[in-house]
């Protein structure tokens, strides 16, 4: 993670990673400390970005399903890494920049595989072997039937007693552990070496071209739409059973570092403006979590019943 003092002019939003137009005017000079507080908000960004899709990709074996999440959903995500990476190609950025853009391109290849699968292949195979054998129990499913009550209600009281401690090593341990990777990551690369050169002049020659800014923007809208029709499906399921609470904290994460990354660089009005699209898109897309969050929390009984139903 070397490398995270050049991307400063390629920071990412959402999944992306887009280029930055300085100003020929380097403004004001940003100190030490905040060079290297900008480079440990950009290590753990990128470390949220690398494992954010894992969690969904979990729950859904898990369950053996993927009806939480909405096609529409991933395919918008993988139109905006697509376009993300043709920007990367076109505007000639870093190796680095590039991997990590074709590497967003297998996670969403691995998510819409496992879609399909959970979705097309595995209910007719997993229907094949059980067809007979609910044919042939009908007093058993009566008798389950008529146990679910007493089941819930002792179910429900052991997820009462259990919750805390699931909160604390479904989440908060994962994202403490992948925050301390980003940070100890940067530590490592050799990074905190540049904590005492002033940040470098940048050239007219490095503004990017149009055509890859465009795509930058589009990507940008991709990734801002993509939630919508999932917040859209949760409504209409009244439940959001089937999503992974981890996916959507990562992503908050990931976006408040990049975030943070820009303005520690430097918060001057002129840079600001300058990269305020991209400040937008991030802003925007943590916006639009917290309408997921908000039907995590509204429709969690729910969820809690298709839990112990299972």
């Amino acid at each position: 993670m070397s490398y995270f003092i050049d991307l400063l002019n390629h920071p990412v939003v959402d999944m992306a990673v887009s280029n930055v137009t300085l100003p020929a005017d380097p403004g004001p000079v940003t100190s030490p400390l905040r060079l290297a507080l900008s480079g440990v908000a950009g290590s753990t960004s990128l470390a949220c970005w690398i494992v954010l899709l894992l969690p969904q990709l979990i729950e859904q074996w898990r369950l053996k399903s993927a009806e939480g999440i909405s096609l529409q959903f991933l395919l918008l995500w993988f139109l905006g890494d697509v376009f993300n990476l043709g920007g990367a190609l076109w505007a000639n950025l870093l190796p680095q920049v590039v991997f990590l853009a074709i590497w967003y391109c297998i996670a969403d290849f691995l998510s819409l595989f496992s879609y399909f699968y959970y979705t097309k292949i595995y209910p007719k195979h997993h229907r094949k072997h059980t067809h007979g054998a609910h044919d042939t129990t009908p007093l058993i499913g009566e008798e389950r039937r008529r146990s679910s009550g007493r089941r819930r209600r002792s179910s429900t009281l052991e997820a009462t007693v259990t919750e805390n401690n699931s909160v604390f090593l479904n989440y908060i341990l994962p994202v403490l552990f992948v925050c301390g990777a980003g940070v100890f990551g940067y530590y490592i690369s050799g990074s905190q070496s540049h904590s005492d050169v002033p940040a470098p002049e940048p050239s007219p020659h490095d503004k990017i071209a149009m055509g890859p800014q465009v795509m930058g923007y589009l990507s940008a809208a991709l990734y801002l739409g993509a939630r919508i029709p999932q917040i859209w499906q949760n409504y209409k399921k009244k439940s959001v059973h089937g999503l992974s609470l981890l996916f959507f904290i990562f992503s908050v994460f990931g976006n408040l570092t990049y975030g943070a990354q820009i303005l520690l660089y430097r918060s001057d009005s002129e840079y600001v403006l300058l990269n305020l699209s991209w400040l937008l898109g991030s802003i925007g897309t943590i916006f639009q979590d917290g309408f997921i969050f908000m039907q995590f929390y509204m429709y969690r009984e729910d969820s809690k019943e298709a839990v112990i139903e299972e």
